[in-house]
């Protein structure tokens, strides 16, 4: 039975290399980038529909509570993704190089690795969820909103960390039709369960919490039912349940890079809130809220296109197929700046409509129109920026994600949101987020650049040493 699951793995491994080296862009984005997207929109849609229910069911003061408590989920999700991104991208460019010796290792360094650190986080929020979310700027009926929401949350931290990590596996494989029906199935568990837990039951913004928990168990559940099917070319044995130390320094060297991404929002959200807090009050922190659960929802998606392509371009990487890996980077970037642009003209055109879905006073709404559209002003641009970040992490070079993603914040964001709300108040700490990425997008091209730069000469060495072993 084992052999056989081998067996199978083996086979599916070899379709799978085959086609992320030699299908069509076409038949790329259809069968790799689509899924993904479809899958990430559908986790985007949860976030958004979510906040919508706790704006008409609890109050706009739950909108703000619980995108601040966001920030410290975060936090939980920077651990899944420091051994998550690190072990998909060691996963694709092993199956590339066909090293099946590496392919069995990691599957143990995710599971362990983050249950572990997860459950410490667990322990340190549910303690000082109070005094952190006041740090961060909560006050008022937000801050006990978020304390309650935070501490349910927190308790299934599990499973909202391992979730999503094995996930990114599944992905790794090629298999992203799998995956994203996984990643569907808990969003839809999730949308079904709000409005019964936090309406019906009377639970409040705490069934709101418990809903996210249940869901992303299931998710969890339905994660390791496949690594244990025939489909999954990782195969589970006694030795897949315990750290492999020996490939750990080349997970960090990739995963640092994504968990840097989920911290670093969380310092500058966290930040902005403090600051708009301090200008405008509550009504601010309201509006931002509802404002960043569009852009989350928006970005998202353009997410899922990058981590479409991520085990192909990890996969030419591998196998020195370097002309296929621009050909797929600039075919798949030019799609998601379309679908950026359709975002933006949308969120330009309807901002009334659009925040009305979180907020019933109209009189915020009207005070708002303008940050919001400030706020997604440079959204048009964004489809470059997940996938340079995802490119330089599927070639293993994790350092220049690394340099985008915290060059986003500390060497922009941070500087800016600072200095312009002391000439410009409120409206300074609005301006600052498009500044700094509009920056950071101008940056992403520099570094894309000398990086294909590179591949070329790695191009023509390869080519060189393969002439001569031919002679």
């Amino acid at each position: 039975m084992a052999f056989d699951k081998m067996l199978k793995g083996r086979i599916i491994m070899y379709k799978n290399r085959k086609e992320m080296l030699e299908m069509d862009m076409k038949s790329v984005f259809i069968k790799m980038a689509l899924p993904a997207m479809a899958g990430m929109v559908a986790v985007g849609l949860y976030n958004l529909v979510d906040a919508i229910f706790i704006g008409q069911f609890v109050s706009a003061e739950g909108v703000g509570a619980v995108v601040i408590s966001y920030n410290v989920v975060l936090l939980n999700m920077a651990v899944a993704m420091l051994f998550a991104m690190g072990a998909t991208s060691l996963l694709s460019r092993a199956i590339g190089e066909n090293d099946n010796v590496t392919i069995k290792k990691i599957f143990g360094n995710v599971l362990i690795g983050v249950s572990l650190l997860s459950i410490i986080i667990t322990f340190f929020v549910y303690i000082f969820a109070e005094p952190i979310l006041s740090f961060i700027g909560a006050k008022d009926e937000i801050l006990f909103l978020a304390t309650k929401y935070l501490k349910t949350l927190s308790i299934g931290f599990i499973f909202s960390a391992l979730g999503p990590a094995l996930n990114f596996l599944i992905r790794g494989e090629g298999q992203m039709k799998s995956a994203m029906g996984i990643i569907v199935s808990g969003v839809l568990i999730n949308i079904a369960l709000d409005p019964i837990l936090i309406k019906v039951l009377g639970m409040g913004i705490e069934g709101a919490a418990l809903a996210t928990i249940l869901a992303q168990a299931v998710v969890f559940v339905l994660d390791m039912i496949h690594f244990k099917s025939k489909k999954s070319i990782i195969t589970l044995s006694r030795d897949s349940f315990k750290m492999s130390f020996d490939i750990i320094p080349e997970i960090f060297s990739v995963g640092i890079s994504g968990m840097v991404m989920q911290i670093m929002p969380a310092i500058q959200m966290s930040i902005m809130f403090k600051i708009l807090s301090n200008y405008g009050g509550n009504d601010s922190v309201i509006i931002m809220g509802a404002s960043y659960r569009v852009m989350t929802f928006a970005f998202i998606a353009l997410w899922g296109i990058s981590q479409g392509i991520q085990p192909v371009i990890g996969a030419n990487y591998g196998a020195n197929k370097f002309d296929r890996i621009k050909k797929t980077f600039l075919s798949f970037t030019g799609i998601a700046l379309g679908i950026s642009f359709s975002f933006w003209l949308f969120f330009m055109l309807f901002p009334k409509f659009i925040l009305s879905w979180f907020i019933t006073d109209n009189n915020i709404i009207i005070h708002g129109v303008t940050f919001y559209r400030i706020f997604l002003s440079v959204f048009l641009l964004y489809g470059l920026m997940p996938m340079a970040i995802t490119f330089f992490q599927a070639i293993g070079k994790g350092g220049k994600a690394a340099i985008l993603v915290v060059g986003r914040q500390i060497l922009f964001f941070i500087p800016l949101i600072l200095i312009l709300p002391i000439f410009f108040g409120e409206l300074g700490a609005w301006l600052a987020m498009p500044i700094g990425d509009f920056l950071t997008l101008i940056l992403s091209l520099l570094l894309i650049k000398k990086t294909f730069d590179n591949i070329k000469t790695k191009k023509r060495e390869f080519e060189t040493l393969t002439s001569q072993a031919t002679d």
